[in-house]
């Protein structure tokens, strides 16, 4: 069977710290499948990924301008396929070619209802529609789709994300030399993610300032900036703030390090207001770090009881459960326990499992 994907898509389709998971994902499926073929879809064209014996990379641009994307979709695209005798097309974008007759399957990682500014909600629900099979990594994004698209339930697939596995708990000691190493041994709440207005990262800071001022206690606050880009409204903004030298930015840790730096924090917060990635959240819970998130659907979905949620907009909500688990020693033990057995419900091996089928599936359609 030979399968073409197109990673190129994977950027676009993808929150960052969601990137690698999909490449690593897709890198074992092909592992896995040694008897197929593998033809991916790349601008890049030394793709790691494209280093394994049953996989061909397929230089193809990377188009922004909409236009010229749907030109690619519609003519360059069924070339492709029909060249390669292709057996199935995965997209990890909602775009499907409508001069192909080959099966497409569209991977939605963390698909969001609201459509972007190129298409409308008719447009869409036309690609959806063409799609064989629609996957995507929460029972709360199924349910969007289902509704807002009008789209068959058995279509549409839930495959859950795993946590990273550089994300692991530590020993005392280990915690003890990376709190050494960043905050020269204070305990620290952290947040990772990208310094965005979407990641309510004034609201954290407002929420610390409130901490601080009731705790009056040496927790510092770590904020491991992913994506990062030294001109970034957010720093600038921490040159006026009153517990400056309180907060640290990290930017861009390599995974090992932030892997270490998540499994020896005090606590993980992730308040964030927009809910479409939860790997960091998971990653956390991995290490047996207990979290506070945002009382949304999918963070409800995720973490069930082994969290403390906390409303987004309102920041003395959030510093309330940041004193909470700061002075309830039982209920932070507690919350560890449960953090790592939640965690443990999302096996990455059964994932990839779940993804062969729904591609093998598909691929039937072709026959």
């Amino acid at each position: 069977m030979n399968i073409v994907v197109n990673i190129n898509s994977i950027k676009k389709a993808a929150a960052f710290d969601e990137v690698n998971f999909i490449k690593d994902r897709f890198n074992q499926l092909i592992h896995d499948q040694p008897q197929h073929h593998f033809f991916l879809l790349a601008a890049d064209k030394s793709d790691p990924v494209a280093s394994l014996k049953n996989c061909s990379l397929i230089h193809a641009r990377d188009y922004r301008n909409r236009l010229l994307q749907s030109m690619w979709y519609d003519y360059r695209l069924p070339v492709i396929l029909k060249k390669v005798k292709a057996s199935l097309f995965v997209n990890l974008e909602a775009v499907c070619s409508f001069r192909t007759t080959v099966p497409q399957c569209l991977v939605l990682p963390h698909f969001s209802v609201v459509p972007d500014s190129y298409r409308s909600q008719k447009k869409m629900t036309v690609h959806f529609d063409k799609a064989a099979q629609i996957i995507t990594s929460a029972q709360c994004f199924k349910n969007n789709i289902c509704t807002q698209y009008q789209i068959d339930e058995e279509k549409v697939r839930v495959i859950y994300n795993n946590g990273d596995n550089n994300f692991k708990p530590l020993d005392q000691s280990e915690k003890e030399i990376c709190k050494n190493k960043y905050t020269d041994g204070r305990e620290y709440f952290l947040f990772t993610g990208e310094l965005t207005g979407d990641n309510n990262l004034t609201n954290l800071l407002k929420a610390f300032s409130f901490f601080k001022k009731r705790q009056q206690s040496n927790m510092l606050l770590l904020i491991a900036a992913t994506n990062y880009s030294p001109d970034n409204v957010f720093e600038k903004s921490l040159q006026t703030y009153k517990y400056r030298n309180e907060v640290k930015v990290l930017p861009n840790l390599t995974c090992p390090d932030l892997g270490i730096l998540t499994a020896a924090a005090y606590s993980f917060v992730y308040a964030t207001r927009q809910n479409t990635s939860y790997i960091p959240v998971l990653n956390a819970m991995q290490c047996g770090v207990p979290v506070i998130v945002s009382n949304s659907l999918l963070m409800n979905e995720i973490c069930d009881d082994a969290a403390l949620f906390t409303e987004p907009a309102v920041f003395e909500n959030m510093a309330d459960k940041m004193m909470l688990i700061f002075k309830d020693e039982t209920l932070r033990n507690v919350l560890v326990e449960k953090c790592k057995l939640n965690a443990a419900n999302f096996d990455a091996v059964r994932a990839s499992q779940l993804l062969w089928q729904c591609f093998e599936k598909c691929a039937i359609l072709n026959d």
